[in-house]
């Protein structure tokens, strides 16, 4: 029995699939394969995976992580060539690594990439923006909405493309267990801030890291 770290990416196709629907779906792909899950113990054992910052309905990405535990003795390179054969279109294994003990704990990961694509005619100014010692904008959290200063939050925001329609945003902010800071709500900080008429957006998330290093 071993676990493995699996890096995965998801497009267009299957990018509003739900976490839960995407974990019941990767439960089905494997009782299609030869591979076989490692379970839980107790009254009711279930497959042992683990999915690593779940992805936002509507979000695309090629840097997301899962643990999984398989019975059996498996290479990295069946494992993925498995899947990707039995995966449906939309999603792709990209890395896998066997594990021993902690060498890679996905519970580390504190921040994410992201590019945003922004419709806008407005040209609101990013290194303006960035230079505010603080971001106060109402923030979902567990026991509603407050008001929350994101800025010690965001490590980086640069304007990568602008034209008369839209402007596309890179940006690395927190993510993990004790400050998850989406993109949609950095969009509002600009809103708030550089006063900018901003409409539809779309979203992909590059990475995931712990500090600067990504995992596979």
């Amino acid at each position: 029995m071993s676990n493995y770290i699996l890096k995965y990416s998801r497009d267009e196709r299957v990018k509003y699939i739900s976490h839960l629907d995407f974990v019941r779906l990767f439960h089905r792909t494997v009782r299609r394969t030869s591979l076989q899950f490692m379970f839980s113990q107790g009254f009711n054992p279930h497959p042992i995976m683990t999915v690593a910052q779940p992805l936002s309905v509507g979000v695309t990405a090629d840097g997301e992580y899962m643990k999984v535990g398989f019975d059996g003795e498996y290479t990295e390179n069946e494992i993925m060539s498995t899947l990707n054969e039995n995966l449906p279109l939309g999603y792709k294994i990209i890395a896998v690594k066997q594990i021993f003990a902690k060498e890679i704990d996905l519970t580390k990961i504190d921040r994410a990439v992201y590019t945003v694509e922004a419709e806008t005619n407005d040209s609101p100014d990013i290194d303006a923006f960035m230079a505010n010692k603080e971001l106060i904008v109402p923030k979902k959290t567990k026991s509603g909405v407050k008001d929350s200063d994101i800025r010690p939050h965001i490590f980086g925001l640069s304007q990568l493309d602008k034209n008369s329609e839209s402007m596309v945003l890179k940006m690395t902010v927190s993510a993990g267990n004790d400050y998850n800071l989406k993109p949609e709500t950095v969009i509002d900080a600009i809103k708030k801030y550089e006063c900018a008429d901003i409409g539809f957006i779309k979203i992909h998330r590059n990475a995931l890291l712990e500090g600067d290093k990504d995992f596979l």
